[in-house]
């Protein structure tokens, strides 16, 4: 599979399946692209769909510095890989950083940008948000990636999840730590956090002109409903939808993953130029 080095500087890993308009998918903190495959897997007979490593995960490029990564310096690295790939607009999708992303690419590149789809997003990262992050940060920081997914499982799965999926458990930590031949690094990880903490688009939302939804499930702890309705309403048109019951939590995409992917390609269907 292919890597392309960016006019931002960052050597990329990326996958492109299936045919149609382009769909463009951006994963959350420390995750890389095959996180998605669930995804990709479903929305590929409908679309080609791009997933890459964000830099800081995967195949990509890891830098050294909290200060190299942010939402827009991401944002430009999406950018940057259209260029490279040689796509003029994509629909865009992006989960959690992911998201944060996908609003600085559609505030600060809107040409690209066909229509996005905001998943478990927040506009300002607050006080209780920053102490939140902060809380994931202290084991990464300590080098102790096994205490990190363990705490991280707390804040982004359901307590459903937890109790009674004990092997859908096992091998969401494996894949994404113990067996993942590319797991995520101290540096990725502890640039991500930063990305998160510093986030702050809220004054800048009304900018987007890209039909949007924004999600939220209603059993999400790490990124409240009230951050993605703050989002949607200052956003012009926006939708919004919560994903309800026992497995709608911050990886919804993940617990719920029939009907998260049976919703958000319906929305997308109903953007779509072919045909």
């Amino acid at each position: 599979m292919p890597f392309v080095e960016l006019s931002t500087g960052i050597n990329t890993y990326y996958q492109i399946e299936g045919s149609g308009e382009y769909l463009f998918l951006i994963m959350g903190t420390g995750a890389d692209h095959s996180t998605w495959d669930a995804q990709v897997e479903f929305y590929r007979d409908h679309y080609t769909v791009v997933s890459y490593d964000n830099r800081g995960t995967g195949q990509s490029t890891h830098p050294a510095g909290p200060d190299e990564y942010s939402m827009r310096i991401l944002a430009d690295d999406a950018a940057a890989l259209m260029d490279a790939i040689g796509i003029d607009s994509a629909h865009v999708s992006g989960l959690s950083l992911g998201s944060a992303t996908a609003q600085e690419l559609a505030i600060n590149h809107p040409d690209r940008v066909a229509s996005l789809q905001l998943h478990n997003t927040w506009g300002r990262s607050d006080e209780w948000f920053i102490r939140m992050i902060d809380s994931m940060s202290f084991m990464v920081e300590h080098d102790d990636l096994d205490a990190y997914i363990r705490c991280a499982l707390l804040w982004v799965s359901s307590p459903d999840f937890l109790a009674n999926r004990p092997d859908d458990v096992n091998a969401f930590e494996n894949n994404f730590i113990r067996d993942n031949p590319h797991p995520p690094s101290k540096n990725g990880l502890l640039g991500h956090f930063h990305a998160d903490r510093t986030h702050d688009a809220l004054g800048r939302l009304s900018q987007i002109t890209a039909p949007t939804i924004v999600t939220t499930g209603e059993m999400d702890w790490q990124v409240p409903a009230r951050y993605g309705r703050e989002v949607a309403q200052n956003i012009q048109g926006a939708q919004f939808h919560t994903f309800e019951g026992p497995s709608s939590s911050h990886i919804a995409f993940y617990e719920m993953v029939d009907e998260w992917n049976r919703f958000t390609l319906e929305w997308l269907e109903g953007q779509s130029t072919k045909g």
